[in-house]
């Protein structure tokens, strides 16, 4: 079984080695989104738990493990703080599951039970 990484590069006509960038550009939160390329060049690496998140889910090869990807992304110790908190300057965790389960489904994987 492909992992979704492999899928979502395959249906998206993306190169490897540019899914989390690209994953993570488009699961961000609106407000995040207008000042995304600021967030990639602040000191600190900003976007460290974004990546790391979107890294873990593109290795997936079954909808089993989202959940508790997304809960290691919310316990990051670097995703707390005013902007990232309050402002949701972040990836969404809901936006990225939905892209994750459309790609899912279009390879025709069943559920888990």
């Amino acid at each position: 079984m492909r992992t979704f990484r492999e899928i979502y590069c395959e249906q998206h006509g993306l190169a490897p080695a540019k899914f989390e960038r690209v994953l993570v550009g488009r699961c961000l939160y609106l407000q995040a989104r207008a000042v995304y390329w600021v967030l990639l060049i602040l000191p600190g690496d900003y976007l460290q738990p974004d990546f790391d998140f979107a890294r873990g889910v593109g290795e997936l090869r079954s909808r089993r493990g989202y959940h508790t990807e997304a809960a290691e992304y919310r316990a990051h110790p670097k995703n707390r703080g005013f902007f990232r908190s309050v402002l949701r300057l972040r990836v969404s965790t809901l936006r990225l599951q939905a892209i994750f389960e459309r790609a899912v489904t279009a390879t025709n994987s069943t559920p888990p039970v």
